[in-house]
């Protein structure tokens, strides 16, 4: 399957190349934008008996640069082949395509324009400040993240749908699919075995569909569970079927510009550190360090596999199960200890099981969504509420906008917050400010020195920051949380600690700035 990337990237050229110097016929690309998909489609004649395992093929692309990129094609059925590429550099490309063992048929070569774009490129860490993320060409991201469950399953039209429904909302990621036993990624024999050496293309080509209509609206994917082993799925039996696994895995992804990767979800239930470590280097390899790799864990992953140079970001199981909305201030230390971007994964999941009445009330949850926020953390949110509004059960499957998409309808009340949230972080220059609990009564506080200060305060009163640094004067500012107004202060010189007095007592985001 191709990727249209529709308005934002009209570069593609749909014009086909057909080789007819070579016994192949391969259809690809003659113009692919900067960041876009480039696919070839070749098909052979011969029946393997495992077209996974018996042949491979070998793609070698040289940049207008002279740099030589080496990757793998995977099997698409019905004897067909296809080879993903992400061209980087704008220029002509060349490409040569070979099979191992030799098919003439899986063999071609050619080249392509690669253009301007208006694509920014894959996710990464960004470069001067990894408390946040950046695309590859240097544009700063704050991630706001929604997720969904089945997003390989849902019917097309569905999550379309859903997804212009959360793009409206701010989302900008999305965190899916939860793979289950009727829905693995390997191939599942008749009479009940699974294949580790075939795959279910149904997963797979659903994926490539998500990955298509995510691309078209600007978002990420961050997969929450592909490998397996954990949450009731199986666990590869040995090392060259996990090599397999992992090599189709990317192979399908490579191309994609929003895709990253993220093998298992709550990985120490079925892993060790030690393969957890080889899991994430082996993808880094696999993907030549082009893309953002992760693991989600109980909480947070050992320091161990944090401090390893694939490990992207930090991602955290810490559910709100409680009224007590400040706990997220840990990010801080977390982020010092180790400074990757701290990923909120399962923390703000209303309706959840394990987060009940205190994942209901949305003063509560809105209020940790800013003590994450200006902590310095990225938020993913679900909406796993059961109708007419209560948490979800056990016995509550596949009822839920979360599992549904727009199938049914969003009954988490929490949207609205997220967006406001989303909306106030993406107007600051949030790329050059790092967490300085220190400089806020309140303890919650994001700021560039010097520059600019956001400090939460959760139940209205006075509160102080410290603006030592310069004695400069700055204009402060009342941000409605809950509204999403805003409220002129006035003006204060620096070179102090400086005491506010917010509008009432609810709750409010005090930015001062120069």
């Amino acid at each position: 399957m191709g990727l249209n990337l529709g308005s934002i990237s009209a570069s593609i050229s749909l014009v086909l190349l057909i080789v007819h110097h070579l016994p192949a016929q391969v259809q690809a690309p003659t113009k692919v934008g900067k960041w876009g998909l480039w696919e070839a489609t070749l098909k052979s004649d011969r029946r393997y008996f495992n077209p996974f395992t018996e042949v491979t093929l070998i793609a070698t692309f040289r940049s207008p640069s002279g740099k030589v990129h080496t990757v793998e094609g995977f099997y698409d059925g019905n004897r067909t082949w296809k080879v993903r590429f992400m061209p980087d550099e704008v220029g002509q490309w060349r490409w040569f395509i070979r099979a191992e063992p030799p098919d003439e048929r899986l063999s071609a070569s050619g080249k392509f324009e690669c253009t301007s774009s208006k694509l920014h490129g894959p996710l990464r860490v960004h470069p001067q400040n990894p408390l946040w993320f950046a695309f590859a060409d240097g544009t700063p991201v704050y991630l706001l993240s929604f997720h969904l469950w089945n997003l390989d399953a849902m019917d097309e039209e569905v999550l379309a749908k859903t997804l212009d429904f959360l793009k409206a909302q701010g989302f900008n990621a999305i965190v899916g699919p939860h793979l289950t036993p009727d829905r693995m990624a390997w191939e599942q024999l008749p009479d009940g075995r699974i294949s580790f050496d075939r795959f279910n293309l149904s997963v797979w080509q659903g994926l490539d569909r998500a990955l298509k209509l995510m691309a078209e609206r600007g978002m990420v994917l961050i997969p929450f569970s592909i490998v397996g082993g954990t949450n009731r799925l199986p666990k590869v039996p040995d090392e060259r079927q996990l090599d397999l696994l992992l090599r189709y895995w990317v192979a399908r992804w490579q191309g994609f510009w929003n895709a990253t990767f993220q093998p298992t979800s709550e990985w120490e239930e079925g892993y060790s550190e030690q393969e957890i470590l080889q899991i994430g280097q082996r993808l880094h390899e696999l993907t030549c360090g082009r893309f953002l790799i992760s693991v989600h864990s109980l909480k947070v992953s050992s320091e161990n596999i944090q401090r390893a140079s694939w490990f992207g970001y930090h991602t955290v199981q810490d559910k709100l199960s409680d009224w007590n909305f400040r706990k997220f201030v840990w990010f801080v230390e977390l982020f010092r200890r180790v400074p990757k971007p701290v990923f909120a994964h399962e923390c703000l999941w209303e309706g959840n099981f394990y987060q009940r009445e205190a994942g209901l009330d949305v003063d509560n949850l809105r209020k940790a969504a800013w003590v994450i926020a200006l902590s310095g953390g990225h938020i993913n949110y679900a909406d796993e509420v059961v109708p007419p509004r209560r948490w979800q059960r056990r016995e509550d499957v596949g009822v839920t906008f979360s599992e549904l998409g727009a199938a049914t309808k969003p009954l988490g009340q929490l949207y609205n917050s997220l967006s406001t949230l989303a909306k106030f972080m993406r107007s600051l220059p949030f790329w050059r400010m790092k967490p300085h609990p220190e400089l806020a009564s309140t303890k919650i506080c994001l700021a560039d020195l010097g520059q600019v200060y956001a400090a939460y305060v959760p139940n209205g009163g006075t509160v102080w920051v410290d603006l030592a640094k310069t004695e400069a004067t700055f204009k402060f500012q009342w941000f409605n949380p809950r509204a999403g107004n805003w409220l002129e202060g006035g003006m204060v010189k620096g070179g102090v600690r400086r005491e506010f007095q917010t509008p009432d007592s609810n709750d409010w985001v005090l930015l001062v700035s120069r």
